[in-house]
């Protein structure tokens, strides 16, 4: 795993043309933690976590890694039957950024996490999370600079909005 870690938080309204812009600092770590440049892997589970997770292509090692050694199947029926794995990989998908930094997310990833014009980037070590910043603001009450730089955002975009919430 690459040594490049997503630090600090960062924020992109939606553009025109249904996109947002992943900041400088969390595209360089990307870039860092993929095979491919311009290739991100974004992760929902909405029956477990409130926002998306974000990580570069080369965590597939890992995760593979991790259910090789925690499979021990007794026979092949019982790993093709494997719910956790289905569950994992099947809410990954894969995301391209172009070379401005933008890119989109599936629209049913939008909808589950109730994502619109807004989007609060979080930065978490090996992996980012993405927020509907008004989520973001309800779940989370301990890491004030970043709830500082969330309210900041949602100012911005209500003005955006032309004052409307």
């Amino acid at each position: 795993m690459s040594s490049a870690f997503f630090m600090g938080n960062g924020a992109s309204a939606l553009d025109g043309k249904g996109r947002f812009a992943l900041p400088v600092s969390f595209r360089s770590v990307v870039n860092a933690q993929s095979h491919e440049p311009g290739t991100m892997l974004v992760r929902g589970d909405a029956s477990r976590n409130k926002c998306l997770t974000l990580f570069g292509t080369k965590a597939i090692e890992d995760f593979s890694n991790k259910a090789d050694n925690a499979a021990t199947p007794s026979s092949a029926a019982d790993f093709d039957q494997d719910p956790e794995g289905v569950d994992f990989w099947s809410t990954v998908r894969t995301v391209t950024i172009d070379s401005g930094g933008r890119f989109s997310l599936p629209p049913a990833f939008k909808r589950l996490f109730g994502i619109t014009d807004g989007l609060f980037i979080v930065g978490g070590g090996r992996f980012a999370q993405l927020w509907a910043p008004e989520r973001f603001l309800e779940v989370n009450k301990t890491n004030l600079l970043a709830i500082e730089e969330c309210e900041m955002f949602l100012d911005e975009l209500k003005a955006k909005r032309g004052g409307q919430a």
